[in-house]
């Protein structure tokens, strides 16, 4: 479902966010350039989230997850996460565990990924969410079929099942080698669909590649309606009003050494 209407643009206290309405009975956000340099706990509080279980990992373009209630966070204060200072207000303080997607279960616990031209995806269910980054690497690892299987390993029907594909670079401007689209190619059968994803490139050995259909049609594959599924028309590289973009500026840290990142997360209300 490729709709910008399904896309809306929420602001308030300086923070600007996405929200998909396929996921509107869940608390989430898919961030962009305009929240920088905060991290997920400040976004979590605008969510009405608590900010001390804002779960995220160290992402390293792989096919690996974690729950997010066994990450053990160590709260240390950090007055900077909120426009007033609260001495109730914490920064998660963890040594963060190697990998691409957070699922949780429990309470109030809420799942992050950082992105800057990777795919963010949010995933939700009744009982359980999670976030995903999906760089080629991990798109051509599974990441997402790996997330999905857990669920299904739960029972969690995959009609109950909504997923969220948000903001990154788009086919149009993505290019790729011939052999890192055959890579990511091979996680799918054979159909036009998959081949849909593939765009013609000028320069030889090389295509353009839409990630975002890519995990759309994986998606399909592991039985998610086609109409539980939501595509954010924004791309990163295209718009450098609203997001962050490696593959436009390179290395992306500021005057501080901060990584330059969009945060996208979803959560649950106990």
């Amino acid at each position: 479902m490729h709709s910008s209407k399904m896309w809306v643009w929420q602001q308030t206290e300086g923070l600007r966010w996405l929200q998909c309405q396929l996921l509107s009975d869940w608390p989430h956000a898919f961030g962009c350039r305009q929240i920088h340099p905060h991290q997920p706990p400040r976004l979590a509080a605008q969510l009405q989230l608590p900010p001390d279980r804002a779960v995220w990992g160290h992402q390293v373009h792989g096919p690996d997850w974690i729950w997010a209630d066994e990450v053990e966070l160590t709260s240390t204060p950090d007055h900077s996460m909120l426009p007033e200072p609260s001495s109730e207000t914490r920064e998660v303080a963890i040594t963060r565990p190697q990998v691409d997607a957070v699922i949780a279960r429990q309470g109030s616990d809420s799942a992050w990924v950082c992105t800057a031209d990777c795919v963010p995806i949010l995933v939700a269910s009744q009982r359980w969410v999670a976030a995903i980054h999906a760089g080629w690497r991990g798109t051509a690892a599974n990441i997402l079929p790996n997330v999905l299987q857990q669920f299904a390993q739960a029972g969690i029907p995959v009609e109950q099942i909504r997923i969220a594909i948000g903001p990154a670079i788009s086919g149009a401007v993505y290019q790729v080698s011939a052999e890192v689209a055959e890579q990511i190619l091979q996680t799918l059968p054979s159909s036009a669909a998959a081949h849909s994803a593939l765009l013609d490139d000028p320069h030889p050995g090389k295509v353009r590649l839409d990630l975002r259909q890519v995990h759309q049609a994986q998606a399909q594959t592991h039985g998610i309606p086609p109409e539980h599924i939501a595509l954010s028309p924004h791309c990163t590289l295209s718009q450098p009003q609203d997001f962050f973009s490696y593959r436009r500026d390179g290395s992306l840290k500021d005057e501080q050494g901060r990584h330059c990142v969009q945060w996208s997360g979803i959560g649950l209300r106990a």
